[in-house]
């Protein structure tokens, strides 16, 4: 009896204990190869992985920091949280410790993951937090001041960036590897300082800064992989997975000249789902105030009689530099929400989604109306004329949900659906339409112009497997392809009637808003398109050596036809410190729905003599009739060449060095042309049926351009004592050249005071030096227990605008010389939960260089140009940043 009696208490403990204690098991891989005998530590237990690199260790429930290590790897962290009676199952992938560099994903269809100083082409991984480091307020200014390839415009409106001195529509923008939408609104002449006229550009503020983990950017052309788009390079935004965690962002700032206060709060929550997916939750507010950086207006308001201009000044106590001149930042205030996702179903499946919202509310001040102009103003109205207020809201929305896993036979597949979409309304207030003086103070003051809808929809599925082990003598063998289709939507949909219409049947005034004219029945558009993809991708490691990647890719557009790309780039190691790359490819850009469809009609100036003279300026679509009777062919995909090369080098175990040289040539390159004036007998004929409209644009295939450059790279990272000392010291020197002739139009009569090509003077030396021709970035970090210094120096290279007045022979160039801004900031931690950093961007105050030419100021209201400005002209500006992270 005593034997049952101990058997069944034996028994009842050995399944008490058993309840107690949970498994954690896994595979330890790098890509393909299984790594045998590595070293996995939990807590107090270390245990080898077995021949086959699977582990399994039981523990008892609770959290643990998972630490795997091997040869030539670097170490692996992972915090695993398992209760009684869980196996928790992991699939570990090593990343090779050749070199110094972060691991990156681009560059290949590849499921090895490689150091940025081993792939065969450059490519950039930048966290966040060094992004945080810089100071900036704002994704897009933090790149511009980490990436010395990497340009904006700080305009009024828009934000685009580019990449390598191209336009924005040349960067591909990817959220967690799959194609981000594009914004509905086109870079159009009208809008002040804008980058890339004619080009449908990017939008990296829809993405809520507090949702990326880091940032990849390939700098080298890739539509052989990732499509139309990509002859510049590929940004990849990796969104954060962690969970367990929480993350307050809190910026505030100012300039020193005490306006444009900004002020952005981030927060960021990660959330275990039943103890093997993930949910991070996103949120960002930003406010940004208005800059004034103007100067004082010189010419007439009420009477171009200067005598009688000014008594009437005199009587009326108007100012001349306020509310006239306001030139500088925009008001801004934006919010935006994110959630990423992920569920393990089985071992070898999983699902993931994301889902974001951003709403921007922009307020823009137009042009100063004055009442000398009747037909721009309704004086009875304003009687001391007015400046208009645009607000432009748009709605950013996009999802994606898919699966991913790998087969019993080695195969890792991946399927997915995203849709985007970008809504902008437009909205006109403070501001009139002259026509209606009949009207007079009961006339319409504010305006909806209608809207601009663009969405997106894509499909993905890929394959990739390494056929290694069945080749003899190849390292790796990695085949991957897969298939893509599009569908995208683009719409205008027209303001209310006023917004447009003119009402002054002899046209002696102008008709719609001023400031913003709304959107027509005749700009009133809606179109589609289909597009299918296919590709393939082999990469192949030799040897220890020798590393070749081919690919290829097929793409069908309903509207416009097929292109075929291809691309074959190679890294050859000397040594684990030396390396050679090199590519060569081609490319294409397909037309954009907004470059085929835009049109719309606007209130422009044009600038005679220095006085700016109101005119009303029309951009036609490509498919109008008017482009037809210009002689304007329907638009083309532009065709690109890249060829890239270059070497990475592990100067010392604390310093790598890489060089990149590249030439990207690009034919029927896609533009907005420049403007053609009523005032030419040829122009006027054409437009007789639209007697409203001055002078007239069209986006084109005008031009060719060959760009040339060099990037290089410089990284350190010392570890004295207890303390630790980086450096990066990067440079980028690039130049655009117009080669070939330039598109004609045989519809209008070349002379010496007009031509019939469509890019003239103006707008070559917007595309030849409109983006700095030289950046280069120096950084120093050094950090030692609860502080921390950052001091940077970043100069920009010159750059130059024109204006053009009558002909060729009377144009005002405006050269810019090169400017070096200086950043430094000092953090705080006194607790490991709360970091506190206060700094200054632009320590030393510098503008850049005031218009030297009256004519190009506006009569006074403009000091600095707004072409042309890579850092804007704010001057300096001070902030203090508070990071809460537990």
């Amino acid at each position: 009896l005593h034997k049952i009696i101990l058997g069944t208490v034996f028994i009842l403990l050995t399944a008490a204990v058993s309840s107690q204690t949970a498994i954690i098991k896994g595979i330890v891989k790098s890509g393909e190869e299984v790594l045998p005998a590595a070293t996995i530590s939990t807590g107090n237990k270390t245990i080898i992985a077995n021949d086959k690199g699977e582990f399994s260790v039981s523990v008892k429930p609770g959290n643990y920091l998972l630490t795997i290590t091997y040869v030539g790897y670097k170490k692996f962290e992972q915090l695993v949280s398992v209760n009684s009676a869980d196996t928790e199952f992991l699939k570990i992938n090593m990343i090779k410790d050749e070199q110094m560099g972060e691991a990156v994903v681009l560059g290949s269809r590849s499921t090895i993951q490689r150091s940025n100083l081993n792939t065969a082409v450059p490519v950039d991984a930048i966290s966040s937090k060094s992004l945080l480091q810089t100071g900036q307020p704002g994704l897009i200014q933090m790149l511009s001041f980490t990436l010395p390839s990497f340009n904006t415009s700080r305009q009024n409106l828009f934000e685009p960036v580019t990449l390598r001195g191209l336009g924005p529509d040349h960067l591909l923008i990817l959220m967690n590897g799959i194609r981000y939408h594009n914004p509905a609104m086109l870079n159009q002449g009208s809008i002040r300082g804008t980058l890339g006229r004619g080009g449908v550009g990017n939008d990296l503020n829809s993405i809520p800064f507090s949702a990326i983990e880091k940032i990849e950017i390939l700098r080298d052309g890739a539509s052989a992989q990732y499509g139309s788009d990509a002859i510049a390079g590929v940004m990849n935004i990796e969104l954060k997975k962690t969970t367990g965690k929480t993350f307050i962002s809190l910026h505030v700032g100012q300039h020193y000249k005490g306006d444009g206060e900004n002020t952005l709060l981030g927060i960021n929550r990660g959330i275990k789902l039943n103890k093997k997916g993930f949910l991070n939750i996103s949120g960002d507010l930003r406010y940004r105030k208005a800059t004034h950086r103007g100067g004082e207006y010189q010419g007439t308001v009420y009477n171009n009689n200067p005598v009688l201009d000014s008594q009437r000044i005199v009587e009326r106590g108007f100012s001349r530099k306020t509310p006239v001149s306001n030139d500088g930042s925009i008001e801004l205030g934006s919010y935006g929400f994110l959630v990423n996702g992920g569920y393990p179903i089985n071992h070898k499946t999983e699902i993931f989604w994301t889902g974001a919202v951003n709403y921007h509310h922009p307020i823009y001040p137009g042009m100063y109306r004055f009442p000398k102009n009747t037909n721009q103003v309704n004086t009875a109205l304003y009687p001391d004329g007015f400046k208009v207020k645009v607000f432009t809201p748009s709605w950013d929305v996009s999802g994606i949900a898919g699966s991913r896993g790998e087969t019993n036979k080695g195969w890792h597949w991946e399927f997915s659906g995203a849709y985007g979409s970008n809504n902008v309304a437009l909205e006109a207030k403070n501001t009139n339409n002259a026509s209606q003086f009949a009207q007079g103070k009961n006339a319409q003051t504010e305006f909806n112009c209608g809207s601009l809808l663009f969405k997106q929809l894509t499909n993905t599925i890929s394959f990739t497997k390494d056929f290694a082990k069945k080749i003899n003598g190849i390292k790796t063998f990695n085949l991957g392809f897969g298939g893509e289709s599009r569908l995208e939507n683009y719409r205008i949909k027209k303001g209310e009637d006023v917004s447009w219409n003119n009402y002054d049947t002899t046209t002696k005034t102008q008709g719609g808003s001023q400031g913003l004219s709304g959107f027509s029945d005749s700009n009133a558009a809606k179109a589609n398109r289909n597009m299918i993809g296919m590709y393939v991708d082999v990469e192949i490691d030799f040897n220890d050596h020798l590393l070749i990647d081919i690919a290829s890719r097929y793409e069908y557009y309903s509207d416009f036809g097929n292109n075929l790309a291809g691309k074959l780039a190679m890294r050859y190691k000397f040594s684990s410190a030396f390396s050679i790359r090199g590519s060569i490819g081609n490319g294409y850009h397909a037309p954009a729905l907004q470059q085929i469809y835009y049109s719309s009609t606007a209130s422009a100036w044009k600038n005679v003599g220095g006085f700016s003279v109101p005119v009303r300026l029309g951009i036609f679509s490509n498919n109008s009739a008017v482009t037809r009777a210009f002689g304007i062919k329907p638009l083309q995909p532009e065709k690109a060449v890249n060829l890239s090369g270059g070497f990475t080098s592990t100067v010392t175990p604390h310093i790598n060095f890489t060089v990149d040289g590249y030439w990207i040539q690009i034919k029927n390159r896609i533009v907005l042309s420049g403007r053609f004036d009523k005032t030419n007998q040829d122009v006027n004929r054409i437009l007789q049926n639209h007697p409203d409209i001055d002078q007239v644009q069209f986006i084109t295939n005008a031009i060719n351009t060959r760009t040339r450059g060099i990037d290089i790279v410089m990284n350190g990272n010392w570890k004295v004592k207890k303390a630790n000392l980086g450096f990066m010291l990067a440079a980028n020197f690039t130049r655009t050249n117009i080669f070939g002739p330039i598109q004609l139009t045989d519809s209008l009569e070349a002379s010496t005071t007009n031509t019939n090509i469509l890019f003239n003077v103006e707008e070559k030396e917007k595309i030849k030096n409109g983006q700095p021709g030289s950046k280069i970035i120096l950084s120093t970090t050094f950090s030692k227990g609860k502080f921390g210094f950052v001091f940077r120096n970043t100069r920009f290279g010159n750059t130059a605008t024109t204006t053009l007045f009558v002909n060729p022979s009377d144009t005002l160039y405006e050269f810019l010389s090169p400017k070096i801004l200086t950043d430094i900031s000092i953090n705080y931690t006194p607790k490991s939960w709360l970091t506190i950093t206060v700094g200054a961007n632009n320590v030393f105050n510098v503008y850049p260089d005031r218009l030297k030419n009256y004519r190009n100021t506006t009569q006074g209201i403009l000091i600095y140009s707004n072409e042309a400005s890579p850092f804007g002209y704010n001057g300096g500006y001070y902030f203090v940043w508070l990071s809460f992270n537990w």
